[in-house]
């Protein structure tokens, strides 16, 4: 089993959470030690079946749920030759390939506390 960090800004942490636990992708916490700086507020380590490739359409999904949800939402995926891609514009289908080749990501709410765009559920809920 190997994981794939996501780094965590601002205000990204709780509803990143709650669309993996809605997506049911399976993740871990990165113990965060007190007193140490930091870049973000925290990492949260997606978990990742070895050659299981639909893991990677569950965070496609998360992935595009949060970016579309509110326009101040960027992830930013550094590749394993660390090339940097913006996420924002890519389809789910391009997420995924990139995803398959990602060394990390970076999830970012830049936009503070402002109440989220509701995202339909395909029931209509």
């Amino acid at each position: 089993m190997t994981t794939l960090p996501a780094h965590v800004f601002k205000d990204s942490f709780r509803p990143f959470v709650e669309l993996l636990n809605e997506h049911q992708v399976k993740y871990q916490m990165r113990e965060m030690r007190s007193g140490v700086p930091m870049a973000s507020s925290g990492v949260i380590e997606i978990v990742q079946a070895i050659g299981a490739a639909s893991m990677w359409a569950g965070l496609a999904a998360v992935l595009a749920a949060f970016i579309k949800s509110r326009s101040s939402r960027k992830v930013i995926v550094t590749t394993k030759d660390n090339t940097t891609i913006h996420a924002e514009g890519l389809t789910a289908s391009e997420l995924e390939r990139i995803l398959a080749i990602a060394a990390s990501i970076a999830v970012i709410d830049t936009g503070g506390s402002q109440p989220e765009r509701s995202i339909k559920n395909s029931d209509g809920a």
